[in-house]
């Protein structure tokens, strides 16, 4: 019986795996749409703690200037994007061809053995067409903007049928309480992970532009924008976000000093803002382990590609946070989690 439940369980998830490769375009706008929804409920939150005449903003005003802040955000990263990535693309020959010069030349200066090999590797490394999925990525998700708002407008009008067949569906009082204060958790520590997250990954962005302005960096303002949405990603996303421009850095400036000072400043804010500020404001109890984070890059980078990897984490700690709510499931978020501590 157990074996067969197994089996059971497994078949299960390789048809659902299968099924969200096939029906990409489906589910990609939902799933994008749901995490602007919290970002959106999350600054509604914040605008309705906003007293006007003594008394706390209508829900309905906070809503109505949250969706006209994230439309302005919105219109905000697509020109910085716009502005940038065609620049960007055009500029990457030059860029990895000196790259390959100065580790090449490094080598043949220090007698490093197997440079064929290593000039193999470089040649391998296309940074244009790296790029070049990425802008191709970017332009998908706008061309999805009708359909993500669609969706919008769908759940918001969805969000205020909810209580009622919930009531509906759970007659019994007692019933309908536990079940209402479980989903008021689940919500409420979903939009904790996203407001803490996205100021976390907005105060790292700006710090790290501030530097990148200052030493000097081509396209700053698209490094940033790249910073803040890799923060997303606990640990690798880190890594990727101070090697992009540090590595920009050393085959655009003549001398190494910029490579060094960008190296030290970008490492110091991640490490300070990612490794205590997050931790002490997110709590433990929200972060996913190392190891999970990594199969959860590469399940769903083959799912759905660059876009998968970047809302991989999201959907991870927002399913991690389900599942830490039930008894039955419990365990499943322990294992999940970092260091065994769940909500």
């Amino acid at each position: 019986m157990k074996l067969l439940n197994i089996t059971l369980v497994s078949a299960l998830l390789v048809i659902s795996f299968y099924v969200l490769a096939i029906g990409k375009a489906f589910f990609v706008p939902i799933i994008i749409s749901i995490v602007i929804w919290y970002l959106v409920k999350t600054i509604a939150t914040e605008y309705a703690r906003l007293k006007i005449f003594g008394k706390n903003t209508p829900w309905a005003v906070a809503m109505f200037f949250s969706f006209i802040t994230m439309g302005l955000v919105i219109w905000f990263l697509i020109m910085i994007i716009d502005s940038n990535i065609n620049k960007l693309i055009q500029e990457a020959p030059f860029y990895q061809v000196k790259l390959q010069n100065i580790i090449l030349g490094f080598c043949e200066k220090f007698n490093i053995p197997e440079v064929p090999q290593l000039r193999e590797v470089l040649s391998s490394i296309d940074f244009t067409s790296t790029l070049s999925s990425l802008a191709s990525t970017i332009s998908s998700i706008a061309g999805l903007t009708a359909m993500i708002t669609v969706y919008l407008i769908l759940i918001l009008l969805e969000s205020h049928t909810f209580e009622n067949k919930l009531r509906a569906l759970l007659p019994n009082k007692t019933s309908y309480n536990r079940v209402q204060k479980t989903i008021e958790n689940v919500n409420q520590d979903i939009k904790t992970y996203v407001k803490i997250k996205t100021f976390v990954s907005f105060l790292t962005a700006m710090l790290s532009y501030i530097v990148l302005l200052i030493v000097g960096v081509d396209f700053a303002p698209f490094w940033g924008l790249l910073i803040f949405f890799l923060n997303y990603i606990p640990t690798i996303g880190s890594i990727v976000a101070v090697l992009f421009p540090v590595t920009l850095s050393l085959v655009q400036f003549d001398t190494i000093y910029p490579f060094i000072i960008l190296l030290v400043f970008l490492t110091a804010i991640q490490i300070g803002v990612g490794s205590i500020l997050d931790p002490r404001l997110m709590g433990k109890s929200l972060n996913l382990s190392p190891l999970v984070i990594i199969l959860s890059l590469a399940l769903w980078g083959k799912i759905w590609g660059i876009l998968g990897m970047f809302l991989c984490v999201p959907i991870m700690v927002i399913i991690n946070i389900i599942l830490a709510k039930f008894n039955s499931t419990r365990p499943i978020a322990i294992i999940l989690s970092a260091k065994g501590k769940v909500k």
